[in-house]
Parts: C-alpha cells; structure tokens; sequence
C-alpha cells in the first residue's frame, strides 16, 4: 500500500511539472489584454490603428450567464490573416459569459448594437454593408469561428474560420 500511495504521490508532481508554459500579458490594447503564447507573433495586428475597440454591451441570460457583444472598427486595408490573428490572441481575453460575439465594422458611425437580442445579430442591410467580420465565441462547448467578408456581409459570402 506504500509503494502505490509513492507511485501516485510521484506520477501526481511529475504531472505538475509537466503544466504548458503560462500566458504572459505583453501589452494593452484599447482595454484588452492581449497575451503571448509561444509560437504566437503580435506583428502588425496589434497596430491599434487597424482595430479600435468602440464599445461593449453585456446583456443577462435566465441561467445567470450574460452574452457579450463588443463592436470595433477596423482599417478598410484590413485582411482574412490580420483578423486571424486578432483574433487569436484576445480570444483569452473572452473567456468569461455565455457567447462573445466580436463585430468589425468598416466605419465608425455605422457601428451599433443591434435592435434585436445581441445573439440575434444584425438583420438590416445597411448594417450588413458596412460589417467586415464577426468572431463568436461559445465558452460553454468552445465554439470559436471567425466569418470574414471580402466586401462586407452584404454581398459577400463568408469565409469561416475556426479560432483555436
């Protein structure tokens, strides 16, 4: 009984040893602690002159979760790998709620919360044409997908992502 309770004492620091290298914040961006993880380069994407954070709007659920809905505005230059990327390394910074629901828009006085609840989206075109991408996050199964738009979500069709 001794040699086992040693073998499991062992096997359990071994695996403590054994923990991922952890997060260290490297800078702030418009409120969000960006982290860097091995393997991760910030490179351009953290110019906060290609994405601004405008505003966030939390919104309570029956169960006691909120959903979360956080609008930006992001340079027309902007690209499908710079988003990923963004996306990529706040994706920590979201980790708390029910969904996170990420919108880029194109112009800044077109960015709003929608009419409708938060996880019901955007419906009107005119907010759709000036949408370049949407990043949700469900924190309760881990869905994470990034949807970008050439154009915008418009007249674009969607190019989907998964964040990991």
């Amino acid at each position: 009984m001794k040699k086992f309770c040693f073998l499991i004492s062992i096997t359990v620091y071994s695996l403590s040893c054994n923990k991922k290298d952890s997060p260290q914040i490297v800078q702030n961006i418009d409120s969000i602690s960006l982290h860097k993880y091995k393997n991760i380069e910030l490179g351009a994407v953290t110019n906060n002159t290609k994405i601004k954070k405008i505003k966030s709007k939390q919104e309570m659920r029956n169960d006691g979760d909120f959903n979360q809905m956080t609008i930006f505005e992001v340079d027309k230059a902007i690209n499908l790998e710079e988003l990923k990327n963004y996306c990529s390394i706040v994706k920590p910074s979201y980790s708390t709620g029910y969904f996170q629901i990420l919108v880029f828009f194109k112009k800044p006085d077109s960015a709003k919360f929608p009419d409708n609840p938060v996880t019901g989206m955007f419906m009107e075109d005119e907010d759709l044409k000036n949408i370049k991408a949407t990043y949700i996050i469900n924190n309760i199964n881990g869905y994470s997908k990034l949807n970008y738009y050439e154009k915008n979500s418009f007249e674009s069709v969607a190019q989907s992502i998964d964040i990991n």
